[in-house]
């Protein structure tokens, strides 16, 4: 069981590694004039409501097809596992909105960093999205 967990998390933090590591600049370079800050705000409230729900087909529905097939059922199983042993949901605490570009093809990203309570511990999410707001980097610590 727990030589499957790590492959599940492994293949997660690939997906975000792909996205996060091969973005420019260090820091949180300001938002693309192409996105919406408040749209962006919305999809952050929405992709946290969807992990705290435990809604595997909510987060695929807004998913890139990359993140579809990096977030498995076993995958999404083992994230939502992970997120409940934190307790209750109970608020967003702070979120912070900035821009990212990939090296390779120049595709733009909104990253949000967002800090969220629980019951028992706080998480840090970072959400990458695309221009279209399809979400494309999830990492929790």
């Amino acid at each position: 069981m727990l030589k499957n967990r790590n492959k599940a998390i492994f293949a997660v933090l690939l997906i975000v590694l792909f996205v996060t590591g091969t973005l420019t600049g260090c820091g949180t370079p300001a938002l693309s004039p192409d996105f919406d800050e408040r749209e962006v705000s919305e999809t952050v409230q929405t992709v946290i409501d969807l992990v705290n729900d435990g809604d595997a087909q909510g987060l695929l529905d807004i998913s890139t097809v990359q993140m579809r097939q990096a977030l498995t059922e076993e995958t999404l199983a083992l994230i939502f596992e992970a997120i409940g042993e934190c307790g209750e949901f109970e608020k967003i605490e702070s979120v912070n909105i900035g821009g990212k570009t990939d090296k390779a093809n120049g595709e733009e990203f909104a990253v949000a960093v967002v800090k969220a309570k629980y019951e028992i511990k706080s998480i840090i999410y970072t959400l990458s999205f695309t221009k279209q707001m399809k979400l494309a980097g999830l990492y929790y610590r």
